[in-house]
């Protein structure tokens, strides 16, 4: 499949918190690659997302994330590819790139505005990384409501109590404030313990249930069953955890 086009991230080292406000981070320099003895211009949805590449966020925050900015008005779902870059922003050729919330999978729904994903170096020279270049394969309208909102994730027991996300929970409360339904997947993320000045990264990602519809202002129980309740038991008071939702379809 043919890429619609290439860019590279604006690196930034700060704490994540929401994206920037559209029209706040300025536009990213776009290669246009060449297809036969044509350039491939920036077509449709392609041409309204924008990305920012964080090595590093700070203490209590995931490390790698890239946000994706979202400059449309509809919900969009990427499939996107990564390279691995140096500090010199040369490439890594033995560093595989994937994701915690499958935006290279065609998984995640970016919201206008923009959303986050969470990148995973593995390979030869995966400790060199400090930025990606990201070419966009596909990049699909999605047919459903705009939400404002993420949903609120509580780790439960099997009272009804909540716990915090380093507990053994039996079940997540997932709860939608917004006037509108969402689609969400939820996913159970096992840290790397990292020694000196590597940076941690997700070791293990394994996901609750399927694909959860979250009626609006309401709250949904999520068993958590299987490999995922395999994954807490083990993992629960001995390794650094995270219980997540993001957008999905």
């Amino acid at each position: 499949m043919p890429l619609l086009f290439s860019t590279a991230t604006r690196s930034r080292h700060r704490a994540h918190g929401a994206p920037k406000s559209l029209g706040v981070v300025a536009g990213l320099v776009v290669t246009l690659l060449l297809a036969g003895c044509g350039l491939v211009a920036r077509p449709g949805a392609a041409s309204l997302l924008r990305f920012e590449f964080a090595p590093t966020t700070g203490d209590g925050y995931m490390n790698q994330l890239l946000t994706i900015y979202n400059d449309g008005t509809r919900l969009l779902a990427p499939t996107l590819e990564f390279t691995a870059l140096d500090a010199a922003r040369n490439p890594l050729p033995a560093v595989r790139v994937t994701t915690v919330y499958g935006s290279d999978r065609g998984r995640l729904v970016v919201a206008p505005g923009g959303g986050v994903d969470v990148l995973v170096f593995t390979g030869e020279g995966a400790a060199l990384a400090e930025d990606v270049a990201v070419s966009v394969r596909t990049a699909e309208v999605v047919d459903a409501p705009v939400v404002g909102v993420e949903p609120v994730v509580t780790p439960m027991d099997d009272a009804g109590r909540a716990l915090d996300r380093n507990s053994r929970f039996t079940a997540v409360s997932l709860r939608n404030d917004d006037s509108e339904p969402m689609s969400v997947r939820l996913v159970y993320i096992v840290w790397t313990e990292p020694e000196g000045d590597e940076r941690q990264q997700a070791e293990q990602v394994v996901p609750v249930g399927d694909l959860i519809v979250l009626p609006p202002n309401q709250s949904t129980l999520v068993p958590v069953t299987g490999a995922a309740r395999t994954a807490v038991e083990g993992a629960a008071g001995r390794v650094p955890a995270s219980i997540k939702a993001y957008l999905s379809r």
